[in-house]
């Protein structure tokens, strides 16, 4: 009991000299301060300084000598997308974009669920064949530069139901965009170092699906299967 009323007592007493040491602290800090600012000093510490830095005007007022912007308007009309069948059946549908690059595509109403049994995968196979040799381009580097000089890229992608081919290129290079998608579609070589390729990157992409399966790839085979 004594041991403890002694711990106890001086607990109290150390927290009054840290009381009075901690006031005394103050009291000088405040003196200090105090005795450095004048009132009117004193004062300003709180407000923000009035000296201009720039020449522009504060946030809340316009710049002046700027011309009146001129924003775009949405015009209903020029969003429209229209479709026009051409003479020889073919299926076209536009639409206007603002900026300097297009994208055009051809849409061909076949996939794999045209496919027979046995073989199947051969829409993977045209898929891997896109852009490649045709009897205009001997290579696919040849598609690659043509594509080069209009700022374009291509890209093919097979479905069940579509077959896409696309490129998106600056305007001015429409006329050859299009070119290309007609040799790409309509008259592909399919050389046997392409079809070789074609394969091993099918078999590439078979290994890493066992490795790591998509789970939507899978249930979608299997709910159409």
């Amino acid at each position: 009991m004594a041991l403890q009323a002694s711990k106890i007592l001086s607990k109290n007493v150390l927290q009054s000299q840290n009381n009075k040491l901690w006031r005394k602290s103050n009291q000088c800090i405040g003196q200090c301060l105090l005795k450095q600012y004048s009132s009117a000093e004193w004062t300003n510490l709180s407000q923000p300084p009035r000296k201009k830095v720039t020449n522009m005007p504060p946030m809340n007022e316009p710049v002046k000598g700027l011309p009146k912007p001129i924003y775009a308007n949405f015009k209903e009309d020029n969003q429209t997308t229209k479709v026009t069948v051409l003479s020889n059946g073919l299926t076209v549908a536009s639409e206007n974009r603002f900026g300097e690059f297009c994208t055009v595509g051809v849409v061909i109403d076949s996939g794999s669920r045209y496919e027979v049994a046995y073989p199947s995968g051969v829409s993977h196979f045209l898929e891997k064949l896109a852009f490649n040799s045709t009897k205009h381009y001997p290579d696919r580097d040849e598609i690659i530069n043509q594509l080069e000089k209009h700022g374009g890229i291509c890209d093919s992608q097979a479905s069940r139901d579509t077959f896409i081919y696309a490129a998106s290129a600056y305007t001015s290079g429409l006329n050859d965009v299009i070119q290309l998608l007609a040799e790409a579609t309509l008259r592909p070589q399919i050389t046997p170092d392409e079809v070789d390729g074609a394969r091993q990157a099918i078999h590439f992409e078979l290994e890493t699906l066992s490795m790591r399966p998509e789970q939507e790839t899978l249930l979608m085979d299997m709910i159409h299967a």
